[in-house]
């Protein structure tokens, strides 16, 4: 065991915590966002006045929301036009994926898997939950909710990585070789799950319950932070873990991902009473959808 794993648990989470709490926080534009649309009684005027505030988001969301992601019938020219066409919340989510790609776009976070491995196997999750959404007859702003969700489900490999690259590709030789689960490598060789990390860094963002729990817990037993209870796998949660699962089988992976065997598929697809052969439908999708969605990350990096 490397020096990094045999400091495991007590020096580990400390170190995790404080890496957690030195790390950019979201923008300060996208926190007021947040709390804006928290607010009882917010409209689209209340939300063009926070983000108006930031030219380089505003130039973003009105570039993905005249690109062929949202494919619209004409072109929207202003703002307040977006919030009300789209939706506060769907708006809302746009601006948190922005912010969270912006924290975590730095390449030197990784090492152990590259960047656009992490991103590309993200962006399929994110595409695969937003159509198992739509699927489910979910309105836009939850089905923009799920995108959110799996393009934030991994988060906590970040940090892992990026602190104990020793130790976590240990982890994930181990799993890669079928002696384990991502998870369960990453808590023998380091002393935490990026599940658990993930949650730490929700709690941080004052994310929302749904978001929260779709990092906590979109594998089995999802752990909680110390001190507080792990907030309860919903329907977010479980489309997530269904995403992660068929972008790991149309060969968006990362590094000791879990080997997708046909059951395991369909009992999480049961769930949301898709068939097999519907979900064989679905799966042709994402593909199609994780091309469309690629303008999101293509605007997202643009300065």
């Amino acid at each position: 065991m490397s020096l990094e794993a045999a400091a495991a648990p007590p020096p580990a989470l400390g170190r995790i915590r404080a890496h957690i709490l030195r790390m950019t926080g979201l923008s300060t534009t996208a926190m007021k966002v947040l709390r804006t649309c928290n607010e009882p009684g917010v409209c689209a005027n209340d939300l063009n006045r926070v983000i108006a505030l930031d030219p380089v988001l505003t130039g973003r969301v009105l570039q993905l929301v005249n690109s062929a992601y949202y494919g619209l019938p004409s072109k929207v020219n202003s703002l307040t036009r977006a919030i009300i066409l789209l939706g506060l919340n769907t708006v809302k989510n746009l601006v948190l994926s922005f912010a969270v790609f912006e924290v975590f776009s730095r390449h030197d976070a990784f090492r152990v898997f590259s960047a656009d491995r992490f991103w590309e196997h993200s962006l399929a999750a994110a595409a695969a939950a937003r159509l198992i959404a739509e699927r489910s007859g979910l309105p836009l702003a939850e089905r923009e909710e799920h995108f959110v969700a799996g393009l934030m489900h991994d988060i906590g490999k970040i940090p892992l990585n990026h602190l104990f690259p020793d130790a976590y590709r240990q982890a994930v030789r181990e799993a890669a070789a079928g002696g384990c689960g991502i998870r369960s490598g990453e808590k023998k060789w380091i002393g935490a799950d990026h599940c658990r990390v993930g949650l730490m860094i929700a709690r941080k963002w004052e994310l929302s319950e749904e978001l929260s729990a779709a990092l906590a817990a979109h594998h089995p037993e999802g752990e909680a932070e110390e001190g507080k209870a792990a907030p309860a796998g919903g329907g977010v949660a479980r489309a997530v873990a269904l995403a992660d699962l068929l972008a790991h089988r149309l060969g968006a992976t990362l590094p000791g991902g879990p080997s997708v065997e046909a059951g395991g598929l369909e009992e999480l697809a049961f769930g949301f009473a898709l068939t097999a052969g519907e979900l064989e439908g679905l799966s042709g999708r994402v593909a199609g959808e994780v091309e469309k969605a690629r303008i999101f990350l293509e605007i997202a990096a643009r300065n």
